[in-house]
């Protein structure tokens, strides 16, 4: 008997060992992954100004987010020492404001929303001292990148609007100082079709509630009184973007399913055919933003709805339109290209021009099949495509 209740104290021993080397054996990678960029994080604070502390957190606290939903942040700004710096809480007209960049681990399944030079009309500064009392920016973390699948995330922030005593009046510049945030660890859940359908109803209701956009209306109207274009910039950022009307055009901007994808397209702001006319007379053609495109994870579907709808005889292609597929088709062929690098210094610098011709090769791609789909077209939407080939064409000369 006792030697049976040895063996069997045995045979229990061997199998908890087993079972720890299995669990030891799947976790001590990712274990090792977040130790290695927590690590990097703390070398990187040790450099930061003296005094100065930025933490990176999502609102509430809140730790694992659906696959497809926004992911409201908070970045807290403070100083120990009073008087002695200072932040850039502008962001329109000044690239120290727009100096917002995030690090994250694993990269393989994470897309930035974008990586093009910031662009400013020169000069605006906006500058508070930072004390002890937290300066707090509230943001949305998949305004800047996008999980592409489940799983743990480790991310950390840097900037460069954080200067030593107020800096240089009228500096549109960036600040020589960086400043590191610490490392925020969250869960994106496995895609959940169910949530995904009630979210999706849930956020086509609100944008199309009359309060909702009465709302919104009141913000916007209340924004354009405002005397200074700073105050204007500021509110916009601080306020407006966080209008219901606005954070449901997030929502719905972060829904990559199929239908969620059919109905950002659907609702896209267009061109008029008066505002293309002016384009071509003037040789001047920009996008115009789109809140409701403005990233995804799954390109190829976007690309198909795109060109789908393009192909539609009553639908009208503005050159809107075009810019925003031919980005697309681009991400879709070259995926390696959307991918975070070091933090997001260099997504302008070192990817702009690589980026710019694979935008300039997709673009011909669009060209051919809308110089197809034209054949069908009749009246304005025949028009409309029409001027609109004559734009695309002009700008790839």
């Amino acid at each position: 008997m006792r030697r049976s209740r040895i063996t069997n104290i045995v045979n229990m021993t061997t199998i908890y060992l087993s079972l720890l080397s299995i669990c030891l054996l799947f976790v001590g990678c990712p274990a090792l992954a977040q130790t290695d960029f927590e690590k990097e994080n703390k070398e990187q604070l040790e450099r930061n100004p003296p005094g100065v502390t930025v933490t990176l957190r999502t609102t509430g606290g809140k730790p694992t987010f659906h696959l497809f939903e926004t992911i409201p942040i908070e970045l807290v700004f403070q100083s120990s020492r009073p008087a002695t710096y200072s932040i850039e809480l502008d962001e329109v007209m000044n690239a120290a404001g727009q100096s917002n960049w995030f690090k994250v681990a694993p990269v393989q399944t994470v897309f930035v929303t974008g990586f093009s030079v910031p662009g400013i009309v020169c000069c605006w500064t906006n500058r508070h001292y930072l004390s002890s009392e937290p300066i707090i920016l509230k943001r949305e973390l998949t305004d800047y990148l996008r999980f592409e699948s489940a799983g743990t995330y480790s991310i950390s922030y840097s900037t460069n609007r954080v200067f030593r005593g107020l800096g240089k009046k009228e500096d549109p510049q960036r600040s020589p100082l960086t400043v590191i945030s610490n490392v925020l660890t969250i869960t994106i859940l496995p895609d959940d079709p169910e949530w995904d359908a009630q979210q999706l109803a849930d956020t086509l209701k609100k944008l199309e509630d009359p309060d909702v956009r009465a709302r919104y209306a009141a913000a916007m109207r209340h924004a354009g009184k405002l005397q200074s274009e700073t105050a204007r910039n500021f509110y916009n950022q601080a306020h407006i973007s966080q209008t219901e009307f606005v954070r449901a055009q997030k929502a719905l901007n972060v829904m990559d399913t199929q239908q969620a994808i059919r109905e950002r397209i659907r609702l896209m702001r267009m061109n008029s055919k008066e505002g293309l006319k002016m384009m071509r007379d003037l040789h001047s053609w920009e996008a115009v933003s789109e809140p409701l495109l403005s990233a995804t994870t799954r390109p190829d579907i976007v690309v198909a709805c795109m060109r789908e709808r393009a192909e539609t005889p009553e639908f009208g292609v503005d050159y809107n339109y075009v810019v925003w597929w031919s980005g697309f088709l681009a991400q879709q062929e070259h995926p390696d290209l959307f991918r975070p690098s070091d933090g997001g210094q260099h997504y302008g610098g070192e990817r702009a021009s690589a980026y710019s011709a694979v935008t300039q090769t997709a673009k011909r791609e669009v060209v051919v099949i809308l110089q197809s789909a034209l054949a069908n077209k009749r009246g304005d939407a025949a028009d409309l495509t029409a001027i609109t080939l004559k734009i695309v064409d002009a700008g790839l000369k």
